[in-house]
């Protein structure tokens, strides 16, 4: 599973780019914008769901590729991160606590439970359970730390230039 280190350098290059976009775009981290980003991890999970593919029952063929479904599940890790980041988190306390499921649809399901929580509760518990949740479809599906990083460094870069572009 990932580190408590990964985690923390994950949390400072998130921090980068938020405040790039923060200063570029004039706004004010307040509790608007943590729903926003409450939303777009949403947006982002059904996106990776999408891929993934598991809930698709009337569906016959293979998952998306991997690489595929890694970014999706990365730009849902991008929210996670700046929402702790948003609430102080402090990443090198986190613990995974792996919660025995075998299949994503299990893990969706405590994201929906997790991320109500949030909404109501946005608090160092309710994160580290909704990051927990998170990173048990990571176990599930036997991404690796590696894997993790390589798309992550992958995608900010992407999403650093795109704020140069205007994205």
């Amino acid at each position: 599973m990932i580190k408590k280190e990964t985690l923390k350098w994950l949390s400072e290059q998130q921090e980068f780019l938020d405040n790039k976009i923060i200063e570029k775009h004039n706004l004010t981290l307040d509790h608007e914008i943590f729903r926003k980003k409450l939303i777009a991890f949403w947006v982002e999970l059904g996106e990776y769901a999408n891929e993934e593919k598991s809930f698709k029952y009337w569906k016959q063929g293979a998952p998306g590729a991997k690489e595929v479904q890694l970014e999706e599940y990365i730009d849902g890790l991008h929210f996670i991160i700046s929402l702790g980041n948003q609430i102080n988190y402090n990443f090198e306390t986190f613990n995974f606590n792996d919660l025995g499921y075998n299949n994503n649809i299990d893990c969706y399901f405590e994201l929906i439970k997790d991320l109500t929580a949030l909404v109501n509760q946005p608090n160092d518990q309710t994160f580290s359970k909704i990051l927990n949740s998170f990173l048990q479809i990571a176990k599930v599906q036997n991404y690796s730390e590696e894997d993790l990083i390589k798309t992550y460094k992958a995608k900010h870069e992407k999403n650093q230039q795109r704020q140069v572009e205007n994205y």
